[in-house]
């Protein structure tokens, strides 16, 4: 089976089984559980939980044809055009829910993402602040160990979102950063700050006006942290703009020699 289109479901909110099941029914049309649990190579008592889920969540409809149950797989345009609706629902309600985390003043609040699928969480975080936001992320760079799933789905999936979005990176990158740190330099306002005492392996996002993302990609502590607090984010900008001042004062003393 196809893990291109597995891992394209992902993003449609669907496990790695569930988009099995769903890809096999496609293919097979109407059918049996036990034949979708065969052809999926999945086991009949998983198979028939997930096709009762797909039901209530409209995914697959089914009928009975002599006692037997058949289940049949709705079509992707409709699939997906329920998910967008979905979406532009949820993005309708915002401002509410907004106001809901926001209700108890400045405390800070903090979200922990675990693994590849929760680093994703956070950078389609981070992307959707990008669709609304004015001024640019600022962002420390350095991503020199990253597992092969993170690599692939910043390349193949990540960036391509990214540059589609209007708002701009201000970028401070360690000097042994990967590929990845070359797509910012090319793309944004980026530095590298070839020195010894700067060391960063990881990659830490300011955006918003009080809001911290913290990724880490090698893949022994894969994991992200979404971190929501005013003092902390106007430290970080702080830091980012010592930093890149410092840097921006000796380039151009060592211009003048």
């Amino acid at each position: 089976m196809d893990s291109n289109l597995i891992s394209y479901l992902a993003n449609y909110g669907f496990y790695d089984k569930e988009a099995k099941i769903y890809l096999t029914m496609l293919e097979l049309g109407s059918s049996i559980a036990s034949t979708i649990a065969r052809r999926a190579e999945i086991n009949r008592g998983t198979t028939y939980s997930i096709l009762e889920d797909f039901k209530r969540r409209g995914i697959v409809t089914d009928m009975t044809k002599e006692g037997v149950k058949y289940y049949s797989a709705i079509s992707p345009e409709i699939l997906f055009k329920k998910q967008e609706e979905k979406y532009e629902n949820i993005k309708s309600q915002l401002p509410e829910i907004l106001a809901v985390t926001n209700k108890f003043g400045s405390k800070p609040k903090t979200q922990f993402f675990e693994g590849f699928e929760g680093l994703k969480r956070v950078f389609e975080e981070v992307l959707l602040a990008g669709e609304k936001m004015k001024d640019p992320y600022l962002n420390f760079i350095g991503a020199s160990s990253m597992d092969p799933r993170i690599e692939n789905y910043i390349y193949n999936e990540f960036i391509p979102k990214r540059l589609k979005l209007k708002t701009k990176t201000k970028s401070i990158m360690a000097k042994d950063t990967s590929e990845y740190g070359k797509y910012h330099k090319k793309a944004h306002n980026a530095i590298v700050v070839d020195k010894p005492f700067f060391k960063i392996w990881n990659d830490i996002v300011m955006y918003w006006s009080n809001k911290i993302a913290i990724l880490m990609y090698a893949t022994e502590e894969m994991c992200g942290l979404i971190i929501e607090s005013q003092t902390l984010h106007d430290a970080l900008t702080s830091v980012f703009n010592l930093v890149r001042d410092v840097y921006h004062w000796s380039t151009k003393k060592r211009s003048k020699k």
